[in-house]
């Protein structure tokens, strides 16, 4: 940690589902890309992170130059996708961004089934100063709401590269798990890593949202999730606070949301 007590750094962390290149791609992107900026984000975990050379787009890169923050970019999920009126070639992949250097990373594929392949986890350690080092681990499970054996099988393989490569002192889990915080896939991933789920350790509201639909209809589901694990060696967590919904609000000009997700945020504090 940092060696004089009194200094104290906040650090907002973001996962959104950014939604590939469906609906109004390159206003959405705008949206996302100035909403986030107000938000001051730290580190953004980012899924479906579309990428086209064919379409001359790439989620990450752009959002990266307009909140001027390192980025690094996973491919994944390679398939023809209907953008703009052509079908191209594109990837549907894992992203993080940061306001700290990246200095190191690892990915892995998840377990899959034939109609749903391709999915992976990104790892990465970034360096918050030279006393602290993060590692965060971003991942995008299966979304077919039958496989509850195989998200639960996705979730445990997270759960094992997380425990694994715990060489830092914080460490964040995140990502779309496409399961609710008390669903059978979350509560076993909980109890492999003795992980604290980060929304409702900095004191998050209810009801919790992380789905455009599922607010309209005023059903709360949330599958977008962050967790923290424990401290080396210890059975405390790192100090979270101001945990909350974000990117939920559409746009003024064209009333359009930033993705078909809300983000999920907490800030981590280090002193």
């Amino acid at each position: 940690m940092f060696t004089d007590s009194s200094i104290v750094k906040l650090i907002n962390i973001i996962t959104i589902n950014t939604w590939k290149c469906d609906g109004d791609y390159h206003t959405r992107m705008r949206i996302l890309a100035d909403q986030l900026k107000a938000l001051k984000p730290g580190i953004i975990a980012c899924q479906e992170c579309f990428y086209s050379d064919e379409g001359k787009a790439d989620t990450l890169k752009f959002l990266a130059k307009k909140l001027k923050m390192n980025y690094l970019f996973l491919p994944a999920r390679f398939k023809k996708r209907q953008f703009e009126g052509n079908l191209v070639d594109s990837y549907s992949g894992l992203g993080i961004l940061s306001a700290f250097p990246i200095i190191s990373f690892k990915h892995f594929d998840l377990p899959a089934v034939p109609r749903d392949d391709e999915r992976k986890v990104l790892l990465a350690e970034i360096e918050l100063s030279t006393e602290n080092r993060l590692t965060l681990v971003n991942t995008h499970l299966t979304h077919l709401t039958y496989e509850i054996e195989l998200r639960k099988k996705q979730a445990k393989f997270v759960a094992d590269i997380a425990v694994a490569n715990k060489k830092n002192n914080i460490s964040i889990i995140c990502g779309d798990f496409n399961a609710k915080v008390d669903s059978v896939e979350i509560k076993a991933f909980i109890k492999k890593t003795k992980a604290v789920d980060c929304y409702a350790a900095g004191n998050g509201i209810k009801p919790r949202y992380s789905l455009v639909d599922s607010y309209m209809k005023k059903t709360p589901i949330c599958v977008d999730h962050l967790f923290a694990l424990p401290y080396q060696g210890k059975k405390n967590y790192p100090n979270l606070m101001n945990s909350g919904i974000v990117l939920n609000v559409p746009d003024k000009e064209t009333g359009l949301y930033a993705s078909d997700h809300f983000g999920i945020s907490t800030t981590l504090v280090i002193n």
